[in-house]
């Protein structure tokens, strides 16, 4: 089966699309997707620029070992807005 995309050109908003040419930047300006659109966090954090977090240092543990488990590493963390989940 196939799917049509809700109705709204058949494609499901994949596919080709007019988006005019493609520019490249010349080799001399060429930089990978890390450098241009990523942000060093452990460079920021060696500076000293990034917030000591306060009262959670058994959730951060928690959540680092769930992060270096073989399998079922995906930590949930459930919260109202502006409790600090991030």
């Amino acid at each position: 089966p196939t799917q049509s995309g809700g109705g709204y050109g058949g494609n499901g908003g994949y596919g080709p699309q007019n988006r005019g040419p493609v520019q490249t930047p010349p080799p001399s300006q060429e930089r990978g997707l890390l450098e241009e659109y990523g942000i060093n966090v452990t460079e920021i954090a060696r500076q000293g620029d990034i917030d000591p977090v306060i009262g959670r240092d058994e959730e951060i543990i928690r959540v680092i070992e769930i992060l270096n488990r073989r399998t079922k590493n995906n930590p949930v963390l459930i919260g109202e807005p502006g409790v600090g989940k991030t």
